[in-house]
């Protein structure tokens, strides 16, 4: 009976460690390559950052096993739409997407693809998903939401006089509309006036700018695509009719702006590739997996650019930003 008992308690163990197995490996499947996809809106050293970042976190974790398909759709709509239709249709494990018109054309093609949202600012009001804590699709990822109200108090310490805050945008991009809402309540709660001013694309920046002189005190430029993209054109034309641009990441504060609050784009695609690598092991579903924000912002200013204006580097940014000079 004892020995009948025994070969019972060894088969049990035996059985459970089976089970252990089966369940680890349908968490963790093993695959010889996973094919990665990489979609970007277009070439900017910021994106360009995050896409490199998100890639060397990826490989880091499978050194022999991921391959990836890089493309950037120039901000074509045509263009986005080829590139999706080819990312949906085309087996691949995953899709990381840098763009908020990119992500909308792929989620509209695909969805079983995991999608892996790059800096999304807001992928509730862009349609991308359910809620940020539970996306309720294939999709989760990151955004960039900038810390507008910790931007305007810094502008009322180096611009106290300012009143009048413009924000320049394509109105065609999602991603921009969001920001635009975002940033005319945090202007209510600051008691300033935002000043929408609009391009439809880069060849509108000069003239617009040269029309809204003397209508604003301060130009913010967010994170929109066309801006971002022709960003050394919009300075240029900023520093000759003496208007002072402030943003939202370091790249922007070396290229002129005065100054922003932002985060670092590399610490997104890193974060990304986490989200992507917990999808990859099947530990994680996209649908599941709450938006994440880096939570560490950094104050950034241009020590050349606060000189050009005559303005004064407040005490607290010497203690707690960082300068830079180009």
């Amino acid at each position: 009976m004892r020995k009948i008992s025994w070969f019972a308690g060894v088969a049990f163990i035996v059985v459970l460690v089976g089970l252990i197995y089966l369940i680890n490996s349908r968490q963790a499947p093993s695959k010889s390559e996973y094919k990665v996809g990489v979609f970007q809106v277009v070439r900017h050293p910021v994106l360009d950052e995050m896409a490199a970042s998100f890639q060397r976190g990826l490989t880091s974790r499978y050194p022999e096993q991921v391959k990836f398909d890089l493309r950037i759709s120039d901000g074509d709509a045509a263009k986005t739409e080829q590139i999706a239709q080819s990312f949906a249709s085309g087996n691949f494990d995953l899709v990381f997407v840098i763009g908020t018109n990119q992500a909308q054309s792929l989620v509209k093609k695909t969805t079983t693809v995991p999608i892996v949202l790059g800096g999304a600012t807001d992928p509730l009001a862009a349609g991308l998903v359910d809620s940020w804590e539970r996306p309720g699709k294939n999709v989760t990822g990151t955004s960039d939401l900038s810390p507008v109200g910790a931007q305007l108090d810094s502008l009322k310490e180096i611009l106290p006089d300012a009143n009048r805050v413009g924000i320049i945008y394509n109105p065609s991009e999602d991603n921009s509309k969001a920001i635009l809402a975002h940033f005319g309540r945090a202007c209510a709660d600051k008691n300033l006036e935002p000043v929408s001013v609009p391009v439809s694309g880069a060849n509108e920046l000069r003239p617009t700018l040269i029309a809204v002189v003397g209508k604003i005190d301060v130009l913010y430029a967010p994170t929109d695509a066309t801006v971002q993209a022709a960003f050394p054109s919009l300075i240029k034309t900023a520093n000759e009719v003496n208007l002072p641009v402030f943003n939202c990441d370091e790249g922007t504060v070396q290229k002129g702006a005065i100054f922003s609050i932002g985060f670092n784009y590399g610490d997104l695609g890193t974060t990304s590739a986490d989200m992507a690598a917990a999808i990859l092991d099947g530990k994680e579903k996209p649908s599941d997996m709450p938006i994440r924000l880096v939570g560490k912002s950094t104050l950034y200013f241009n020590v050349e650019q606060i000189k050009r204006f005559g303005l004064t580097v407040p005490e607290r940014w010497q203690k707690d930003g960082k300068g830079i000079t180009r």
